[in-house]
């Protein structure tokens, strides 16, 4: 048995219009998790030389585009987060890329390849070596040494938020 409710989400701010879809999506249950706008609803997105925007969905190519690549967020703050998620990504290749002391060769098995990890008991960076396996994502450096001036450069707290995502 269904209960139908009509409700004039005119007379709603912003804040309760959210509050209130979140409680129907809970009641419907609803299990998406991955946020996208609907009908004019407003969205966040990092421009191509890094600035932040903002503009209605109207669900033409550009939203849908923003949308597929991962560039569309509900608040600033994410949009935010998201930029600087990149440019600490960014930074961390460049410095394996102009630091490594040789080029990572997957195909030579007894070459060393340096890469950092969260330890979850010790709440520190620290580094491990791999010789055969690839893990997506993971920077590599062709020595500890690297990997440590890389973790200084950069720093500790800015890789631990928006590259490995650990919330302090």
């Amino acid at each position: 048995m269904e209960n139908m409710i009509t409700v004039n989400m005119e007379n709603l701010s912003e804040e309760e219009r959210e509050q209130l879809m979140k409680l129907i999506e809970k009641s419907n249950g609803s299990k998406r998790n991955v946020w996208k706008p609907e009908g004019n609803e407003k969205y966040f997105f990092v421009s191509g030389c890094g600035v932040i925007n903002s503009c209605k969905w109207i669900n033409d190519t550009t939203d849908n585009g923003y949308y597929e690549i991962g560039n569309c967020f509900k608040t600033k703050e994410e949009a935010e987060f998201a930029l600087e998620k990149r440019r600490v990504e960014v930074e961390l290749h460049r410095f394996a890329e102009e630091n490594n002391e040789c080029k990572v060769d997957w195909k030579d098995e007894n070459q060393n390849k340096y890469y950092m990890y969260y330890n979850n008991v010790t709440g520190e960076i620290e580094d491990s070596v791999l010789y055969r396996s690839k893990i997506a994502g993971v920077v590599y450096f062709s020595s500890i040494k690297i990997l440590e001036q890389a973790i200084q450069v950069i720093g500790k707290g800015r890789l631990k938020k928006y590259y490995l995502g650990i919330e302090e």
